[in-house]
């Protein structure tokens, strides 16, 4: 009692010991080395996206690009199908979270009523997939026979839903109070209102968890656009950043008979030692493809971990 007494200041705070000092000190030292080992590769692929290729080429750039530049850019955003590629795949990530999580509701309101016959066997069926996947031809077959091939729809129907995240919200709605659905039901309420009216607006720290993770998923998806897309029309943007690095590693970058006059004398007229190389032209597309999905996680941050716990543990 005394010892603990004899660490307390006039203003009620306890004294730390010098132990207690060098144990915050190692802590924040192991923060401060992991933050820099977590943050740095992004900031350096920053910092080669805004430098020269000849000049990046000569010798390594750790903090800040030595010769600036935003050619690098220029010459990936002026790639002729880059504009449309991005229309395309932002209304991928528009249309396929919401069909995927509203989908994914459905079933998941569904199967949690325990009375709903023949619960187990399609909660068997669903979970197959998960162990016994099908080959790429199989996949191509029904696919094709499905007549999604060069279809806008092959991008969001196919993952439209995940039996993981059903499973997680199917959890998440048992564990709502009964009572809500039992006195909505007693004021005459059907199960179409009851999962509009009750069990969305309950979900949305689950749902937007889940949204996000769609968000990404198509994003950064090109998987789909190789195999089942041929229809240049309809190339996504992750695609399109893929043949701009092949192109840029075959020193075939713009092809000048599809840009137009401006583009042409623009990089025509352009010094060599500004030329991006494959090096920088990698760094840049990296910077176009991760840093959006950047400035958009804060908005979901929060939703993050009362999402995903609320409906991964059974009470």
């Amino acid at each position: 009692m005394k010892a603990i007494i004899s660490r307390v200041h006039s203003g009620n705070k306890i004294k730390r010991t010098s132990g207690e000092r060098v144990f915050d000190a190692v802590n924040v030292f192991i923060m401060i080395i992991w933050a820099v080992s977590a943050i740095y590769p992004f900031w350096y692929i920053l910092v080669m996206s805004f430098n020269t290729g000849a000049d990046a080429a000569a010798g390594p750039i750790w903090f800040f690009p030595r010769v600036f530049t935003l050619e690098n850019y220029a010459f990936v955003f002026q790639y002729d199908r880059l504009h449309s590629a991005f229309i395309v795949t932002s209304l991928r990530c528009i249309v396929g979270p919401v069909i995927s999580v509203f989908v994914t509701m459905l079933a998941a309101f569904a199967l949690s009523k325990r009375f709903l016959p023949g619960r187990k066997t399609v909660l068997f069926f669903f979970m197959l997939p998960m162990f016994i996947g099908g080959t790429i031809i199989s996949n191509y077959v029904v696919i094709a026979k499905l007549g999604l091939l060069n279809n806008f729809l092959v991008y969001v129907l196919p993952g439209a839903f995940g039996f993981f995240s059903m499973i997680i919200m199917r959890t998440h709605i048992e564990d709502l109070p009964p009572e809500l659905q039992e006195s909505a039901t007693i004021d005459g309420a059907g199960y179409v209102r009851i999962f509009l009216q009750i069990i969305l607006p309950l979900c949305m720290p689950i749902i937007a968890a889940f949204s996000f993770f769609a968000v990404v998923g198509n994003w950064l998806d090109y998987y789909t656009n190789l195999i089942y897309v041929t229809n240049r029309s309809l190339s996504t943007l992750q695609y399109v950043l893929y043949e701009i690095i092949n192109r840029a590693e075959a020193n075939t970058l713009i092809d000048y008979t599809k840009t137009s006059g401006a583009a042409q004398r623009r990089l025509m007229s352009m010094a060599n030692n500004t030329v991006p190389t494959p090096e920088v032209i990698k760094m840049t597309v990296m910077v176009v493809v991760t840093f959006p999905l950047l400035f958009v996680y804060p908005f979901f941050q929060k939703y993050f971990v009362k999402g995903m716990l609320t409906g991964a543990v059974k009470a």
